[in-house]
Protein backbone atom coordinates (compact mmCIF):
# COMPACT_ATOMS: atom_id res chain seq x y z
CA UNK A 1 0.00 0.00 0.00
CA UNK A 2 1.64 3.60 -1.17
CA UNK A 3 2.34 5.97 1.78
CA UNK A 4 1.19 9.15 1.64
CA UNK A 5 4.17 12.55 1.66
CA UNK A 6 2.67 13.57 5.12
CA UNK A 7 3.46 10.44 6.67
CA UNK A 8 6.96 10.31 5.18
CA UNK A 9 7.92 13.63 5.46
CA UNK A 10 8.71 13.26 9.27
CA UNK A 11 10.40 9.73 9.32
CA UNK A 12 12.69 11.31 6.50
CA UNK A 13 13.55 14.46 8.16
CA UNK A 14 12.28 16.28 5.38
CA UNK A 15 10.02 19.97 5.66
CA UNK A 16 6.41 19.97 5.43
CA UNK A 17 5.09 20.33 2.32
CA UNK A 18 1.04 20.90 2.63
CA UNK A 19 -0.73 20.91 -0.93
CA UNK A 20 -2.56 24.48 -1.77
CA UNK A 21 -5.23 23.06 -1.14
CA UNK A 22 -5.20 22.91 2.22
CA UNK A 23 -3.52 26.19 2.60
CA UNK A 24 -6.25 28.04 1.07
CA UNK A 25 -8.42 26.32 3.06
CA UNK A 26 -7.46 27.16 6.05
CA UNK A 27 -6.90 30.56 5.00
CA UNK A 28 -11.15 30.83 3.75
CA UNK A 29 -11.87 28.83 7.24
CA UNK A 30 -9.85 31.57 9.30
CA UNK A 31 -12.22 34.30 7.22
CA UNK A 32 -15.74 32.42 7.81
CA UNK A 33 -15.06 31.87 11.12
CA UNK A 34 -14.20 35.70 11.94
CA UNK A 35 -17.32 36.05 10.53
CA UNK A 36 -18.89 33.53 12.53
CA UNK A 37 -17.62 34.77 16.04
CA UNK A 38 -18.19 38.24 15.19
CA UNK A 39 -22.21 37.57 13.89
CA UNK A 40 -22.23 36.71 17.60
CA UNK A 41 -20.11 39.36 19.38
CA UNK A 42 -21.43 43.43 18.80
CA UNK A 43 -25.01 42.77 18.15
CA UNK A 44 -26.35 41.52 20.87
CA UNK A 45 -26.03 44.55 23.03
CA UNK A 46 -27.84 46.63 20.25
CA UNK A 47 -30.79 43.46 19.92
CA UNK A 48 -30.94 43.23 23.30
CA UNK A 49 -31.75 46.68 23.83
CA UNK A 50 -34.37 47.24 21.14
CA UNK A 51 -36.13 44.32 23.11
CA UNK A 52 -36.35 46.66 26.07
CA UNK A 53 -33.26 45.05 28.64
CA UNK A 54 -31.88 47.05 30.75
CA UNK A 55 -28.11 47.75 30.93
CA UNK A 56 -27.78 45.02 34.02
CA UNK A 57 -29.61 42.19 32.63
CA UNK A 58 -27.36 42.80 29.01
CA UNK A 59 -24.62 43.20 31.38
CA UNK A 60 -24.87 39.39 33.52
CA UNK A 61 -26.23 37.52 29.98
CA UNK A 62 -23.06 38.71 28.07
CA UNK A 63 -20.63 38.33 31.39
CA UNK A 64 -21.99 34.22 31.76
CA UNK A 65 -20.41 34.26 27.90
CA UNK A 66 -17.51 35.68 29.11
CA UNK A 67 -17.01 33.76 32.44
CA UNK A 68 -17.19 30.40 30.37
CA UNK A 69 -15.02 31.33 27.73
CA UNK A 70 -12.13 32.34 31.16
CA UNK A 71 -12.82 28.86 32.81
CA UNK A 72 -12.43 26.95 29.67
CA UNK A 73 -9.30 28.41 27.80
CA UNK A 74 -6.49 26.36 29.07
CA UNK A 75 -8.40 22.75 29.56
CA UNK A 76 -9.83 24.15 26.01
CA UNK A 77 -6.15 24.00 24.85
CA UNK A 78 -5.20 21.14 26.78
CA UNK A 79 -8.25 19.14 24.89
CA UNK A 80 -7.09 20.60 21.47
CA UNK A 81 -3.51 19.49 22.26
CA UNK A 82 -4.70 15.81 23.02
CA UNK A 83 -7.44 15.11 20.29
CA UNK A 84 -6.62 14.04 16.86
CA UNK A 85 -9.52 15.39 15.62
CA UNK A 86 -8.90 18.69 15.79
CA UNK A 87 -10.63 19.31 12.55
CA UNK A 88 -14.04 17.64 14.52
CA UNK A 89 -13.27 19.52 17.49
CA UNK A 90 -13.83 22.97 15.29
CA UNK A 91 -17.02 21.46 13.34
CA UNK A 92 -18.52 20.96 16.72
CA UNK A 93 -17.68 24.39 17.60
CA UNK A 94 -19.60 25.46 14.67
CA UNK A 95 -22.43 23.94 15.51
CA UNK A 96 -22.60 25.46 19.22
CA UNK A 97 -21.97 29.01 17.78
CA UNK A 98 -25.13 28.02 15.60
CA UNK A 99 -27.46 26.89 17.83
CA UNK A 100 -26.24 29.68 20.23
CA UNK A 101 -27.44 31.91 17.16
CA UNK A 102 -30.34 30.56 17.13
CA UNK A 103 -31.60 30.38 20.69
CA UNK A 104 -29.79 34.43 20.66
CA UNK A 105 -31.96 35.21 17.27
CA UNK A 106 -35.38 33.41 18.10
CA UNK A 107 -35.98 33.56 22.36
CA UNK A 108 -34.41 37.15 23.13
CA UNK A 109 -35.55 35.85 26.70
CA UNK A 110 -33.11 35.97 29.74
CA UNK A 111 -32.47 31.92 29.95
CA UNK A 112 -32.02 31.65 26.00
CA UNK A 113 -29.94 34.59 25.68
CA UNK A 114 -27.36 33.52 28.39
CA UNK A 115 -27.49 29.87 27.18
CA UNK A 116 -26.55 31.22 23.72
CA UNK A 117 -23.43 33.01 25.09
CA UNK A 118 -22.32 30.30 27.18
CA UNK A 119 -22.24 28.18 24.35
CA UNK A 120 -20.28 31.18 22.10
CA UNK A 121 -18.01 31.21 25.50
CA UNK A 122 -17.28 27.69 25.09
CA UNK A 123 -16.06 27.79 21.41
CA UNK A 124 -13.95 30.95 21.99
CA UNK A 125 -11.89 28.12 24.35
CA UNK A 126 -10.75 25.78 20.86
CA UNK A 127 -11.54 27.31 17.93
CA UNK A 128 -8.54 29.40 18.10
CA UNK A 129 -6.30 27.31 19.57
CA UNK A 130 -7.25 24.49 16.58
CA UNK A 131 -7.27 26.99 13.99
CA UNK A 132 -3.26 27.67 14.97
CA UNK A 133 -2.92 23.65 15.76
CA UNK A 134 -3.89 23.09 12.41
CA UNK A 135 -1.61 25.18 10.79
CA UNK A 136 1.48 24.59 12.83
CA UNK A 137 0.51 20.90 11.64
CA UNK A 138 0.61 21.39 7.97
CA UNK A 139 3.78 23.63 8.13
CA UNK A 140 5.89 22.85 10.68
CA UNK A 141 7.76 25.55 13.37
CA UNK A 142 10.04 26.89 10.39
CA UNK A 143 7.33 28.14 7.83
CA UNK A 144 4.75 28.86 11.38
CA UNK A 145 5.44 32.80 10.70
CA UNK A 146 3.91 32.82 7.54
CA UNK A 147 0.90 30.72 8.22
CA UNK A 148 0.07 32.88 11.18
CA UNK A 149 0.58 35.92 9.15
CA UNK A 150 -1.90 34.61 6.47
CA UNK A 151 -4.41 33.46 9.34
CA UNK A 152 -4.34 36.60 10.94
CA UNK A 153 -5.07 38.51 7.59
CA UNK A 154 -8.02 36.42 6.61
CA UNK A 155 -9.23 36.90 10.57
CA UNK A 156 -8.71 40.42 10.21
CA UNK A 157 -10.67 40.43 6.61
CA UNK A 158 -13.51 38.44 7.64
CA UNK A 159 -14.20 40.70 10.95
CA UNK A 160 -13.86 44.22 9.03
CA UNK A 161 -16.53 42.48 5.94
CA UNK A 162 -18.57 41.11 8.83
CA UNK A 163 -18.91 44.53 11.15
CA UNK A 164 -20.02 46.57 7.63
CA UNK A 165 -22.26 43.83 6.55
CA UNK A 166 -24.35 43.04 9.64
CA UNK A 167 -24.34 46.32 10.65
CA UNK A 168 -26.37 47.67 7.42
CA UNK A 169 -28.36 44.39 7.70
CA UNK A 170 -29.21 44.96 11.40
CA UNK A 171 -30.29 48.96 10.09
CA UNK A 172 -32.11 47.79 7.11
CA UNK A 173 -33.45 44.32 6.84
CA UNK A 174 -34.02 43.90 10.98
CA UNK A 175 -32.31 43.65 14.45
CA UNK A 176 -32.27 39.46 14.12
CA UNK A 177 -30.81 39.21 10.72
CA UNK A 178 -27.18 39.15 11.97
CA UNK A 179 -28.06 36.38 14.13
CA UNK A 180 -29.68 34.27 10.77
CA UNK A 181 -26.68 35.15 9.23
CA UNK A 182 -23.99 33.93 11.74
CA UNK A 183 -26.27 30.20 11.17
CA UNK A 184 -26.11 30.16 7.71
CA UNK A 185 -21.93 31.73 7.18
CA UNK A 186 -21.61 28.54 9.58
CA UNK A 187 -21.95 26.30 5.93
CA UNK A 188 -18.82 27.44 4.01
CA UNK A 189 -16.68 27.55 7.26
CA UNK A 190 -17.16 23.83 7.52
CA UNK A 191 -16.98 23.40 3.61
CA UNK A 192 -14.01 24.88 4.33
CA UNK A 193 -13.00 22.73 7.07
CA UNK A 194 -13.35 20.14 4.85
CA UNK A 195 -11.37 20.29 2.40
CA UNK A 196 -8.50 20.73 4.54
CA UNK A 197 -6.56 17.29 4.22
CA UNK A 198 -5.92 15.69 7.00
CA UNK A 199 -3.37 13.56 5.73
CA UNK A 200 -0.79 16.10 5.77
CA UNK A 201 -1.67 17.32 9.00
CA UNK A 202 1.10 16.28 11.60
CA UNK A 203 -0.27 15.59 15.30
CA UNK A 204 2.42 15.54 17.01
CA UNK A 205 3.80 18.75 15.91
CA UNK A 206 0.47 20.46 15.94
CA UNK A 207 1.04 20.20 19.29
CA UNK A 208 4.45 21.25 19.64
CA UNK A 209 5.99 17.67 20.33
CA UNK A 210 9.40 17.28 19.51
CA UNK A 211 8.63 14.09 17.09
CA UNK A 212 6.37 11.37 16.83
CA UNK A 213 8.08 9.37 19.40
CA UNK A 214 8.00 11.63 22.26
CA UNK A 215 6.78 9.54 25.05
CA UNK A 216 4.45 11.99 26.83
CA UNK A 217 3.76 15.80 27.33
CA UNK A 218 5.90 17.94 29.84
CA UNK A 219 4.38 18.63 33.28
CA UNK A 220 2.72 21.29 33.89
CA UNK A 221 4.93 22.09 36.95
CA UNK A 222 7.73 22.21 34.37
CA UNK A 223 6.00 25.09 31.82
CA UNK A 224 5.20 26.81 35.04
CA UNK A 225 8.83 27.08 36.00
CA UNK A 226 9.44 28.22 32.71
CA UNK A 227 10.28 32.52 33.06
CA UNK A 228 9.01 33.34 29.77
CA UNK A 229 6.27 32.30 29.78
CA UNK A 230 5.34 33.94 33.16
CA UNK A 231 6.43 37.29 32.01
CA UNK A 232 4.54 36.85 28.97
CA UNK A 233 1.43 36.51 30.60
CA UNK A 234 1.83 38.98 32.75
CA UNK A 235 2.48 41.31 30.03
CA UNK A 236 -0.55 40.53 28.15
CA UNK A 237 -2.58 40.48 31.24
CA UNK A 238 -1.52 44.39 31.25
CA UNK A 239 -1.97 45.16 27.96
CA UNK A 240 -5.46 43.32 27.62
CA UNK A 241 -6.33 45.78 30.87
CA UNK A 242 -5.32 48.77 28.36
CA UNK A 243 -6.77 47.63 25.07
CA UNK A 244 -10.07 46.16 26.60
CA UNK A 245 -11.67 49.87 27.01
CA UNK A 246 -9.73 52.12 24.71
CA UNK A 247 -13.42 51.63 22.46
CA UNK A 248 -15.54 51.74 24.68
CA UNK A 249 -14.40 54.77 26.63
CA UNK A 250 -14.09 56.57 23.31
CA UNK A 251 -17.61 55.51 22.05
CA UNK A 252 -18.90 56.88 25.43
CA UNK A 253 -17.91 60.04 25.11
CA UNK A 254 -18.70 59.93 21.57
CA UNK A 255 -22.16 59.17 22.03
CA UNK A 256 -22.37 62.04 25.27
CA UNK A 257 -20.59 64.97 23.05
CA UNK A 258 -21.13 63.98 19.55
CA UNK A 259 -24.52 62.18 19.22
CA UNK A 260 -25.60 62.29 15.73
CA UNK A 261 -22.36 60.81 14.29
CA UNK A 262 -21.90 58.10 16.98
CA UNK A 263 -22.45 55.22 14.81
CA UNK A 264 -21.28 56.37 11.87
CA UNK A 265 -17.53 57.03 13.77
CA UNK A 266 -17.73 53.79 16.00
CA UNK A 267 -18.32 51.63 12.81
CA UNK A 268 -15.25 53.62 11.29
CA UNK A 269 -12.76 52.92 14.40
CA UNK A 270 -13.85 49.46 14.16
CA UNK A 271 -13.43 48.54 10.49
CA UNK A 272 -10.24 50.81 9.82
CA UNK A 273 -7.63 49.31 12.23
CA UNK A 274 -9.07 45.56 10.98
CA UNK A 275 -8.09 46.86 7.38
CA UNK A 276 -5.07 48.04 8.72
CA UNK A 277 -4.55 44.73 10.36
CA UNK A 278 -5.21 42.57 7.66
CA UNK A 279 -2.32 45.05 5.21
CA UNK A 280 0.44 44.05 7.65
CA UNK A 281 -0.41 40.89 9.03
CA UNK A 282 2.06 38.89 6.17
CA UNK A 283 4.56 41.53 6.20
CA UNK A 284 4.67 41.48 10.35
CA UNK A 285 5.11 37.47 9.89
CA UNK A 286 8.26 37.40 7.53
CA UNK A 287 9.82 40.62 9.94
CA UNK A 288 9.46 37.98 12.68
CA UNK A 289 11.95 35.64 11.46
CA UNK A 290 14.52 38.61 10.03
CA UNK A 291 14.31 40.73 13.57
CA UNK A 292 12.90 38.40 15.68
CA UNK A 293 9.88 38.11 17.97
CA UNK A 294 10.79 40.82 20.77
CA UNK A 295 10.78 43.89 18.35
CA UNK A 296 7.76 43.41 17.34
CA UNK A 297 5.71 42.70 20.52
CA UNK A 298 7.46 45.92 21.59
CA UNK A 299 6.34 47.89 18.90
CA UNK A 300 3.03 46.29 19.10
CA UNK A 301 2.91 47.54 22.90
CA UNK A 302 4.30 50.87 22.26
CA UNK A 303 1.22 51.70 19.48
CA UNK A 304 -1.25 51.06 22.24
CA UNK A 305 0.66 53.58 24.24
CA UNK A 306 0.75 55.82 21.88
CA UNK A 307 -2.60 55.02 21.04
CA UNK A 308 -4.38 55.65 24.74
CA UNK A 309 -2.72 59.00 24.79
CA UNK A 310 -3.67 60.23 21.40
CA UNK A 311 -7.69 59.12 22.26
CA UNK A 312 -7.16 60.71 25.38
CA UNK A 313 -6.15 63.83 24.96
CA UNK A 314 -7.74 64.74 21.16
CA UNK A 315 -11.90 64.53 20.51
CA UNK A 316 -12.47 65.23 17.25
CA UNK A 317 -14.11 62.17 15.54
CA UNK A 318 -12.08 61.58 12.28
CA UNK A 319 -9.05 62.27 14.16
CA UNK A 320 -10.10 59.13 16.75
CA UNK A 321 -10.30 56.92 13.18
CA UNK A 322 -7.14 57.80 12.58
CA UNK A 323 -5.68 57.23 15.73
CA UNK A 324 -7.13 54.10 15.50
CA UNK A 325 -4.95 52.75 12.88
CA UNK A 326 -2.55 52.08 15.76
CA UNK A 327 -4.77 49.58 16.60
CA UNK A 328 -4.50 47.82 13.68
CA UNK A 329 -0.34 47.91 13.83
CA UNK A 330 -0.97 46.59 17.24
CA UNK A 331 -3.30 43.99 16.33
CA UNK A 332 -1.23 42.36 13.86
CA UNK A 333 1.97 42.50 15.80
CA UNK A 334 -0.12 40.77 19.00
CA UNK A 335 -1.64 38.63 16.64
CA UNK A 336 0.75 37.09 15.43
CA UNK A 337 3.55 37.05 17.42
CA UNK A 338 2.08 36.23 20.53
CA UNK A 339 1.25 32.53 19.38
CA UNK A 340 4.65 32.16 17.72
CA UNK A 341 6.34 33.49 20.68
CA UNK A 342 4.36 30.55 22.39
CA UNK A 343 5.13 27.89 19.82
CA UNK A 344 8.97 28.65 20.00
CA UNK A 345 8.19 28.57 24.16
CA UNK A 346 6.78 25.55 23.91
CA UNK A 347 8.35 23.60 20.85
CA UNK A 348 9.39 19.84 21.95
CA UNK A 349 7.08 19.76 25.29
CA UNK A 350 3.30 18.83 23.69
CA UNK A 351 1.60 21.37 25.73
CA UNK A 352 1.76 24.20 23.17
CA UNK A 353 -2.34 24.80 23.10
CA UNK A 354 -2.76 24.12 26.39
CA UNK A 355 -0.21 27.16 26.95
CA UNK A 356 -2.24 29.01 24.25
CA UNK A 357 -5.04 28.60 26.21
CA UNK A 358 -3.95 29.14 29.82
CA UNK A 359 -2.06 32.45 28.03
CA UNK A 360 -5.65 33.36 26.46
CA UNK A 361 -7.51 33.29 29.75
CA UNK A 362 -4.54 35.58 31.38
CA UNK A 363 -5.72 38.14 28.33
CA UNK A 364 -9.19 37.65 28.69
CA UNK A 365 -8.68 37.95 32.50
CA UNK A 366 -6.96 41.57 31.86
CA UNK A 367 -9.71 42.04 29.47
CA UNK A 368 -12.56 41.01 32.21
CA UNK A 369 -11.23 43.42 34.76
CA UNK A 370 -10.47 46.32 32.59
CA UNK A 371 -14.13 46.78 31.40
CA UNK A 372 -15.33 46.60 35.06
CA UNK A 373 -12.66 48.95 36.49
CA UNK A 374 -12.41 51.54 33.89
CA UNK A 375 -16.04 52.03 33.62
CA UNK A 376 -16.36 52.41 36.89
CA UNK A 377 -13.56 54.69 37.42
CA UNK A 378 -15.12 56.58 34.30
CA UNK A 379 -18.34 57.34 35.78
CA UNK A 380 -17.08 58.56 39.33
CA UNK A 381 -13.88 60.18 38.56
CA UNK A 382 -14.71 61.20 34.26
CA UNK A 383 -13.01 59.84 31.65
CA UNK A 384 -10.13 61.72 32.13
CA UNK A 385 -9.03 59.64 34.67
CA UNK A 386 -10.16 56.81 32.82
CA UNK A 387 -7.67 56.92 30.06
CA UNK A 388 -4.50 57.83 32.35
CA UNK A 389 -5.40 54.16 34.19
CA UNK A 390 -5.40 52.43 30.62
CA UNK A 391 -2.16 54.59 29.77
CA UNK A 392 -0.02 53.51 33.00
CA UNK A 393 -1.14 49.74 32.50
CA UNK A 394 0.11 49.85 28.63
CA UNK A 395 3.24 51.73 29.71
CA UNK A 396 3.78 48.78 32.58
CA UNK A 397 3.35 46.20 30.11
CA UNK A 398 5.87 47.78 27.59
CA UNK A 399 8.30 47.90 30.36
CA UNK A 400 7.87 44.53 31.84
CA UNK A 401 8.47 43.04 28.12
CA UNK A 402 11.32 45.45 27.29
CA UNK A 403 13.61 44.47 30.76
CA UNK A 404 12.23 40.86 31.41
CA UNK A 405 10.98 39.10 28.21
CA UNK A 406 13.83 37.31 26.44
CA UNK A 407 14.06 37.02 22.73
CA UNK A 408 12.51 33.53 21.91
CA UNK A 409 13.06 32.88 18.09
CA UNK A 410 16.61 31.16 18.37
CA UNK A 411 14.14 27.99 19.44
CA UNK A 412 11.98 28.43 16.58
CA UNK A 413 15.21 28.76 14.23
CA UNK A 414 16.55 25.01 15.27
CA UNK A 415 16.19 22.54 12.70
CA UNK A 416 13.06 19.92 13.28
Amino acid sequence: MATTRSQTAPQQGMRPSPSVRSQRALDWLNFFVADVQTGMGPFVTIYLTMHGWTQGAIGSALTAGTIAQLVSQAPGGALVDWTHTKRAVIAFALGMIAVGSALIGLFPTYLPVAGGEVLHGLTGSVIRPALAAIGLGLVGHRAFNERLGRNHRYDSLGNALTVAAMGAMGYLVSRQAPFFVTIALCLPAGYMLLKIRGNEIDYARARGAAGRREPKAARWRDLAKDRRILVLAGCMVLFQFADASILMLATERLATDLKHMSELVTSAMVVVPQLIAAMLALRISRMANDRGRKPLLIAGFAALLLRTLLIAFVTAPWFLVLAQTLDGITAAAIGVVQPLAIADMTKGTGRYNATLGAIGAANMAGASVSTTVIGFLAQRAGFTLGFGALSLSALGGLALLWWRLPETSDIALQEE
